[in-house]
């Protein structure tokens, strides 16, 4: 196991800069996820602590040893790729065992860490096939086999489950977690699916045009999400944005007028906005309900409806057309074409100054 640690870290091509100044410390036996938009940075950053990309400003550091400008195969990684890249003429023990044998280690020493590797991940009865008998998860078992058997102290994995389907990499994702809890080794882990990141992370680093948004534990982002940008990526369905103004402010917080439908009165902490200030107001599909008789809340026009039996989820437009989804449990009679009402609780609500910066509550 080691610690990584990325300090102002810096990659430009050509006049292009791509990644802008990334301070990052991961600590020994974390698993750390890195996720964010094509083309926000994420895999080139990964190359970069693998020193597959090379380093235009800043350092970089591994079990305390500065790798910045080190070769690849000093630094005590191995990396998981995208596509599986084994060899279609060896066999699995092969392909596994690959990279010991181009190091010159001795055969018996070869023959166990394999073995060891391939009971780990269930491989045994597969050693002799080539990989084009393999399934596509047991392919990618294979690839972070050759990984494993290393024993390297850092896991790089480059979005490894992207080619398998949707049921294989729930399967995978269950697979990946309990390896790293047997191995207990550092790992890093790229993908831009932010489901994958709240099951397997430590902690997520989510990643926007070459530069940290937040940091921090699944929970932690997904309760207290530091901008409009991470709250919107972060949660699946997406959160909702609702467009507000602020009525009244004072000490115990501020009046908004929502969708100038509703009054809401929300405690916050922080700086508090003027009168007439353009906020907006964020709150999960989840949190959504259908608004009792007596109860204020907001009309929504239905423009779909996807009834999955054990909760009904439904499209709509409310005010000038703002999108508005909300997960209702259970089964409802719903019809697209018909408006209802809607509440959710102002506990449940989070709040977003003129920036898109998060008001803390």
């Amino acid at each position: 196991m080691a610690d990584v640690s990325l300090n102002q870290i810096r990659k430009s091509f050509g006049a292009i800069e791509v990644i802008k100044g990334v301070d990052l410390d991961i600590r020994s036996g974390e698993f750390v996820v890195f996720v964010g938009p094509s083309g926000c940075g994420k895999s080139t950053l990964l190359r970069m602590i693998a020193g597959l990309e090379d380093i235009t400003s800043g350092s970089l550091s591994i079990g305390g040893t500065d790798m910045t400008d080190e070769d690849p195969a000093k630094r005590g990684i191995a990396m998981v790729f995208q596509t599986y890249a084994l060899y279609p003429h060896m066999t699995v023990r092969e392909n596994m065992g690959f990279a010991l044998r181009f190091a010159g280690m001795k055969k018996q020493e070869i023959e166990t860490r394999v073995m060891e590797a391939a009971r780990m991940l269930e491989l045994e009865s597969y050693l002799d096939r080539k990989p084009k008998a393999l399934s596509g998860g047991q392919r990618q078992r294979v690839a972070i086999g050759r990984a494993i058997v290393r024993h390297p102290d850092v896991f790089l994995f480059d979005e490894p489950l992207s080619n398998l389907d949707a049921e294989l990499r729930v399967h995978m994702r269950a697979e990946l977690s309990a390896l790293h809890d047997r191995l207990k080794t550092t790992m890093v882990y790229v993908t831009h699916d932010q489901v994958e990141a709240m099951t397997l992370a430590d902690r997520i680093v989510v990643l926007r045009a070459g530069k940290v948004e937040q940091i921090g534990t699944p929970l932690e982002l997904f309760n207290t999400p530091a901008n409009l940008f991470v709250a919107g990526f972060i949660g699946s369905p997406a959160m909702n944005f609702l467009p507000a103004s602020v009525v009244d402010a004072d000490e115990a917080g501020l009046k908004i007028s929502l969708l100038d439908q509703e009054t809401l009165d929300i405690a916050i902490t922080g700086a508090r906005p003027a009168s007439g200030a353009r906020v907006t107001l964020g709150v999960r599909p989840q949190h959504i309900r259908l608004a009792a008789e007596d109860q204020t809340g907001f009309e929504i026009a239905i423009t779909l409806v996807e009834a999955l039996g054990t909760e009904t989820v439904v499209y709509g437009e409310a005010g000038n057309g703002e999108r508005v989804m909300a997960v209702l449990a259970g089964q409802h009679a719903l019809k697209t074409g018909t408006t209802i009402r809607v509440a959710f609780d102002v506990a449940d609500v989070h709040l977003f100054d003129e920036a898109g910066q998060r008001m803390a509550r």
